[in-house]
């Protein structure tokens, strides 16, 4: 029993990757390039000084990543995975029997940090023209993961500008936008732009994230965070993502590549949804039963019911050869048990 005024035991959700049981096939459930780590990246986690603490304030870093986007130091807050971000945001912006309207299923980890904090969570499926009383967080993945959505800019400066209006803040989920074309909205008083480069880098088990926000956001973030949050390692990585920009540009237009030829093979097996993203959403009525029957093969994916889902199946691109992999196993299941739907 929890008492009385304590955060409520909230279980924790898998967000897929690996789990408790052993496996090295292939791994489809991952969103992350399949052509890292970026090795400068790599490099930078190595040389880093792992004998010493780092220096408290991260002043180096945040100027480093200020200065690459066009901001102040006091805009970037740092963080060990978007998760420990999003957990503060919660803390500091949304109080109890609050309300985080989300665009679409939420990321798990934010639903979860609602819970403990006894808030609601109100998904919508398209763009609100309207906040209800109490909303203090709206959050919009850009793109959503795993349908790959995304509202325009115009959408997203209307909806920054509401929030403004209402005391609110929008959280914009970028992971995925490095993979995309997708437009930035940038110096809004009202967004929170929660970045996670280790996805784009492939390089999730550094744990690299930061926020693009207003000093006083960033401050109110920087106050819920314990000393020496960031480890030495992860702020290498951070403060060496400038110059290992040039890893994107030479792989992420094949990632694309292989997303694409990947959506349109599997499109001959059942319904694909795919916007650009490196992963895509494939109908199965029987979701549960494709993941296992996969995963008894050596393949990985990633079933949606989570997100609200229990049709569908999430995969993440790899290269050319493991996708074919993939296609040949879906297509026997497809011939002993009937075509997606």
């Amino acid at each position: 029993m929890t008492p009385a005024g304590l955060p409520p035991r909230v279980p924790q959700s898998p967000h897929g990757g690996p789990d408790s049981t052993p496996f090295t096939g292939l791994d489809f459930s991952v969103n992350a390039n399949p052509y890292g780590p970026n090795p400068l990246l790599v490099q930078a986690l190595r040389d880093a000084d792992h004998a010493a603490y780092p220096e408290p304030t991260y002043a180096d870093v945040r100027s480093r990543l200020g200065a690459w986007h066009g901001l102040d130091a006091a805009q970037v807050a740092l963080a060990t995975g978007a998760s420990d971000l999003l957990h503060r945001l919660v803390r500091a912006f949304l109080p109890a029997r609050g309300t985080l309207l989300s665009l679409h299923a939420p990321f798990g980890e934010l639903a979860r940090a609602a819970a403990l904090n006894r808030a609601t969570v109100v998904t919508v499926p398209n763009v609100p023209e309207t906040l209800a009383p109490g909303t203090r967080l709206v959050y919009v993945g850009y793109p959503h993961n795993p349908t790959g959505h995304a509202p325009t800019l115009e959408q997203l400066r209307a909806l920054a500008d509401l929030c403004a209006n209402a005391d609110a803040l929008l959280i914009l989920d970028e992971a995925y936008a490095p993979f995309t074309t997708l437009p930035t909205l940038t110096r809004h008083p009202a967004v929170v732009r929660v970045l996670s480069p280790g996805k784009a880098h492939g390089l999730v088990g550094a744990r690299p994230a930061y926020a693009l926000a207003d000093p006083d956001v960033v401050a109110a973030l920087d106050n819920l965070a314990p000393a020496w949050h960031v480890p030495a390692g992860t702020a290498a990585v951070l403060a060496a993502l400038p110059a290992g920009a040039s890893f994107l540009m030479q792989t992420l237009p094949r990632v694309a590549q292989h997303a694409a030829v990947l959506a349109t093979d599997l499109g001959a097996l059942g319904h694909v949804g795919h916007h650009g993203t490196p992963f895509l959403t494939l109908r199965a009525p029987d979701a549960a039963h494709t993941c296992a029957a996969l995963l008894a093969q050596g393949l990985r994916v990633r079933d949606c019911a989570s997100y609200g889902l229990p049709d569908t199946v999430r995969i993440s691109t790899l290269t050319p050869g493991e996708n074919a992999t993939l296609i040949r196993a879906l297509g026997e299941l497809v011939r002993g048990g009937g075509r997606h739907g």
